[in-house]
């Protein structure tokens, strides 16, 4: 929701108030009824024109409030400073297109299509290829991931000193298979859906391995829906790739994975832009700053407006 501003005036603005509130009173002393209640009507009449002169003309021309909050005065380059994804980029360009992207860790997303301004909501309405609304992740590139799958396997070996406790002992077998630079035979394989756009869960979306000589299902969705548990493939099986379909989408999406086997991939995708939202509208708050104005993008962060 737009935030509303007070009027605040300097004790210069003030000053100038009444210099011109004294003048226009003493131009007027001639011509003003003789009756008291009358001039005091006058008088009050006169001080809030002056008033309202003196805040039209300290108001800055490029403020953006309420109705004066016109799309060309948005238009513009918008970055999140804080948060999750610092370094966000929104472009806002004066014939409505935008361009959005999302510094996300380790592949940043991008979307572009429409923008409108309605009810003090920005809102952005994508046209992406579907090609570039599904990403597979490198394995390479988890950097990150792993590094919190190392703490969690540090943390629990340290909480296990004793190795004759096997209690948890498939936790860390299971940690430690998937820390590995290449498939365990014999452990499972998994794959995460990541939709950072829109936030949608994965849950109804088909994941299959692709083999060389038929394909392996999913044993089940692990926690957050967005988790897919697969059992190890047998001797001999190749896998050569993986297929999700999306409800939205009539046909499945294929993406190729390369040798050697990983013990699990990611892969980004946009639940709104492969039909999964009942909105493929992404909406942000427009908020009053000083200075100027700024979007609140729920799970992303503030973008505010720079010069760069």
């Amino acid at each position: 929701m737009m935030q509303s501003t007070g009027r605040r005036f300097s004790r210069n603005g003030l000053v100038v108030a009444a210099l011109w509130l004294a003048t226009t009173a003493h131009a007027q002393e001639r011509s003003s009824p003789a009756d008291p209640a009358e001039r005091a009507r006058l008088a009050a009449q006169q001080a809030f024109n002056a008033v309202a002169a003196l805040d039209q003309t300290q108001r800055d021309p490029t403020s953006c409030v309420g109705d004066a909050c016109t799309p060309a005065m948005l238009a513009g380059r918008y970055r999140v400073v804080e948060d999750a994804f610092a370094g966000s980029l929104l472009e806002l360009g004066v014939g409505g297109n935008y361009a959005l992207q999302l510094a996300l860790s380790p592949l940043p997303r991008s979307s572009k299509g429409q923008w409108s301004l309605e009810d003090g909501m920005l809102l952005l309405h994508p046209r992406d290829d579907l090609a570039s609304t599904v990403q597979l992740v490198p394995y390479e590139a988890r950097s990150a991931e792993r590094a919190q799958l190392q703490q969690l396997l540090a943390d629990l070996q340290q909480a296990r000193p004793d190795p004759a406790d096997r209690s948890g002992q498939g936790e860390l077998e299971e940690l430690q298979a998937q820390l590995a630079d290449t498939h365990v035979a014999g452990r499972p394989l998994y794959v995460n859906l990541l939709d950072p756009m829109s936030g949608v869960a994965s849950d109804g979306v088909q994941v299959v391995l692709e083999l060389a000589q038929g394909e392996l299902a999913a044993e089940g969705g692990l926690a957050g829906g967005n988790t897919y548990r697969f059992p190890s493939p047998a001797p001999g099986q190749v896998v050569t790739g993986l297929r999700l379909h999306f409800s939205g989408i009539g046909a499945t999406l294929r993406l190729p994975l390369q040798p050697p086997l990983r013990p699990s991939y990611q892969v980004l995708f946009d639940g709104c832009a492969v039909g999964m939202c009942e909105s493929e509208t992404m909406g942000m708050v427009l908020e009053q700053a000083e200075g100027g104005v700024r979007f609140a993008a729920w799970g992303v962060g503030v973008f505010q407006r720079v010069n760069d």
